[in-house]
């Protein structure tokens, strides 16, 4: 074996030098009617959320949203077993401090049947009440990136492609 070209940096010290952030995904479902599936988060009351959330060690994007939607909801529904995944949006967020940048990945969860509506059971900790909501309402509790996400679901559910979103400034 040879020496290492010049400049090379051993992975060990290369890696904490290197920009680090957050990655999350969701689960977008819908009804019959296609209203969307929504949570109120108790952190923040006039938020609505998706089931999903960060990233945990080992796992992939596809795979948080599963083990997100089981610990919020209390089951994962038949839409999405078995099922590939359908990557509606991916997003993008530059880093705002204290929080780093984010990556984000919104999947299409498929329509729930009334049976499985009903037996959603909420984590307290997490959620205070469910609803299946228009986008007209979700869009007027969101923030401007939440509206993005809203439209660019819409978008990606209507032309079946992706849709990538830059950060916002």
């Amino acid at each position: 074996m040879g020496l290492p070209p010049p400049g090379w940096i051993p992975p060990e010290e290369f890696v904490p030098t290197l920009p680090h952030g957050i990655a999350y995904a969701a689960l977008l479902f819908r009804d019959r009617t296609e209203r969307v599936l929504t949570l109120r988060p108790l952190v923040n009351p006039g938020a609505l959320d998706l089931p999903g959330g960060l990233l945990d060690p080992g796992e992939d994007l596809y795979g948080c949203a599963r083990r997100e939607t089981v610990e919020e909801l209390g089951f994962l529904p038949a839409c999405v077993e078995g099922r590939e995944p359908r990557l509606l949006v991916l997003s993008f967020t530059a880093p705002r401090p204290p929080w780093p940048w984010r990556v984000g990945a919104l999947f299409d969860g498929g329509v729930l049947t009334d049976h499985e509506i009903g037996r959603i059971t909420l984590d307290p900790t997490e959620h205070s009440a469910y609803s299946l909501t228009s986008a007209d309402e979700w869009a007027a509790h969101a923030d401007r990136r939440g509206r993005r996400i809203l439209h660019a679901a819409a978008a990606a559910r209507s032309t079946g492609r992706t849709v990538y979103l830059r950060p916002l400034d």
